[in-house]
């Protein structure tokens, strides 16, 4: 669990040096994040339904060589084609990871009571890869290069897979099958959503291709909805989005990743771009959030059965608004103090999101659908990932691009200079060429886009604590029967 989620936040180390070696434009940047988490939401129900099939053991295992795998085709990239592959693979991997590993833990301990803390360990571990994986990250980076960030997961997955394959027993359920239609369906729904998103962003909304990309993702989606509907065992009980409670769960479970790899995302881009620090100069200074978000997500566990899940989402969801906004307040020449602050805050408050959710969305099904609502949890988790890095990405790049020519012209920057330098930035080049009035123009341009993005992130945040507010909140109906287990 910790390695699936290390591929999520130290990549964000390498961005720079990506950017950097391969030239590639600050809108295609965000897919070195995003693919990954894309790949994982697409086919994590999959991945549930050939754990079920074939073996639980064996998928999880296969799933980390095929991590490990996509790291070393990153690892060993000639080309930034080769890097998004590597990603892609890494997907794959993670797709088998997640549920496969919950399912695992639910046939392993019987007793309701252990079964409880094993899974607080499991969301734990979530958060401990998501809270080092960027300091770990730019600790290889500095010492070896970036692509050798990417080799972080191998000593992990052998000792993984030793102890996977003598301790674990395995199990599965006969007699599930596998929805091919609905999958691919979902995935090239899913791909074209963030990549419309994202490409448009950086040009335009009605570039023929990104128009294209947004009509496609919608019949695909539209699709897969009718597909799983004619389904007697749907991949996804699209049932739950039919309900306001479920699907307020489901929501905020996807914002609490969705803020934390989005301003995780900006606050590097920013602290490497703007202030100027290396990957893990930026690394150390994002421990604020990422060491916030860790503490919250062990405090959970503790919290748990105290508190009601929807209290803490809501006590959450606040915090990480408040915290996102304070980080409005920053700019190139302010004390770093003010800033860990507000990331602190904001990672506390992810944290309290993050870990609960599944809490949460289990509280407001009946027991027969809680391993249906538990797999929709993981779905909308890795959404929020995808989108985190694809939507808050686009803002900030046509913000900055909007902003460029503005504060150029205001540095008395002449036209033709200005244009040139307006396109190299574009293009993934830093622009300035020593130039300090160009550098200062380009960094107060970027710092209106990373500030316009912070501005989403925080109304999001805001937005699903006033959902949880006015629904989860409102009393609900205990559990009359234990959910089914899962089949060995």
């Amino acid at each position: 669990m910790a390695m699936s989620f290390v591929e999520v936040t130290a990549a964000i180390a390498t961005l720079q040096p990506i950017q950097r070696e391969y030239a590639v434009a600050p809108g295609d940047l965000s897919w070195v994040s995003s693919l990954y988490a894309l790949v994982v939401a697409a086919l994590v129900l999959s991945g549930g339904a050939l754990g079920d099939r074939l073996g639980r053991r064996a998928v999880f295992l296969a799933g980390v060589g095929a991590m490990v795998a996509g790291d070393l085709v990153v690892a060993t990239a000639g080309g930034f084609g080769q890097v998004l592959v590597g990603r892609a693979i890494s997907g794959l991997g993670g797709a088998l990871i997640l549920p496969t590993s919950l399912a695992i833990l639910v046939v392993t301990f019987a007793n309701p009571a252990v079964r409880a803390r094993m899974i607080a360990v499991w969301v734990s571990a979530s958060g401990l890869g998501l809270a080092l994986g960027p300091l770990l990250g730019a600790l290889v980076v500095r010492g070896a290069g970036w692509h050798a960030a990417y080799l972080i997961n191998l000593p992990v997955a052998v000792a993984t897979v030793a102890v996977t394959w003598f301790a674990v027993t395995e199990s599965r359920m006969p007699g599930r099958r596998l929805d091919v239609p609905g999958q691919l369906l979902a995935v090239a729904g899913l791909g074209s959503l963030v990549y419309g998103i994202a490409v448009g962003g950086r040009e335009s909304y009605t570039e023929p291709m990104v128009a294209g990309a947004l009509l496609l993702a919608v019949l695909c989606l539209a699709g897969f909805v009718l597909v799983e509907r004619r389904r007697a065992a749907p991949m996804f009980d699209l049932a739950l989005l039919r309900e306001a409670r479920p699907a307020v769960a489901l929501l905020v479970a996807g914002i609490g990743l969705f803020g934390f790899v989005g301003v995780s995302y900006l606050q590097i881009l920013y602290l490497q771009r703007v202030d100027g620090f290396d990957p893990l100069g930026a690394a150390v200074r994002l421990l604020a959030l990422t060491l916030s978000f860790l503490v919250a997500t062990v405090a959970v566990g503790a919290l748990a059965g105290r508190i009601p899940a929807a209290r803490l989402l809501l006590t959450g969801l606040l915090a990480a608004g408040a915290g996102a906004l304070a980080l409005l307040a920053e700019d190139p020449g302010s004390p770093y103090w003010r800033a860990a602050l507000a990331l602190g805050l904001t990672g506390l408050g992810c944290g309290l999101v993050v870990a609960p959710s599944t809490a949460a969305a289990l509280a407001v099904v009946p027991p027969p659908r809680a391993p249906g609502a538990s797999a929709a949890v993981t779905v909308f988790r890795q959404l929020g990932s995808v989108f985190g890095t694809a939507v808050l990405g686009a803002v900030l790049a046509r913000r900055f691009a909007g902003e460029l020519p503005d504060a150029l012209r205001d540095a008395g920057v002449p036209a033709p200079a200005a244009d040139a330098v307006t396109s190299a930035v574009a293009s993934g080049r830093t622009g300035s060429s020593g130039n300090a009035a160009i550098g200062d123009a380009i960094d107060a341009a970027f710092t209106s886009g990373v500030h316009t993005a912070l501005a989403v992130a925080a109304g999001t945040f805001l937005l699903g604590a006033a959902l949880v507010a006015a629904v989860l909140l409102r009393p609900a109906r205990p559990a009359q029967s234990p959910a089914p287990p899962i089949s060995r």
